[in-house]
């Protein structure tokens, strides 16, 4: 984020997991909750504590996400402000 504060608005996440190893939408889906939850902050009843590109998860508006076949394990996230 180059020093800059985290997002406030809705926020769109595409999830490309590449890999041998077919994976269907629901373990896609766990992957995705868990990107989501590592960029957004950890949050107190009175605070959000150290997020990293947004305040909470319930601003993804916009989420798709794909299975590509690969020998090697990887994954590419696109993170658009809206």
């Amino acid at each position: 984020m180059a020093g800059r504060a985290w997002y406030f608005g809705p926020v769109g996440l595409r999830l490309i997991v590449f890999g041998p190893t077919s994976l269907d939408r629901w373990r896609l889906n766990d992957y995705l909750g868990g990107i989501a939850d590592t960029l957004d902050g950890s949050s107190g009843q009175t605070f959000t504590y150290l997020p990293i590109v947004f305040e909470d998860d319930c601003q993804v508006c916009d989420a798709q996400t794909k299975w590509v076949k690969s020998s090697k394990d990887s994954y590419r996230l696109k993170v658009t402000f809206k």
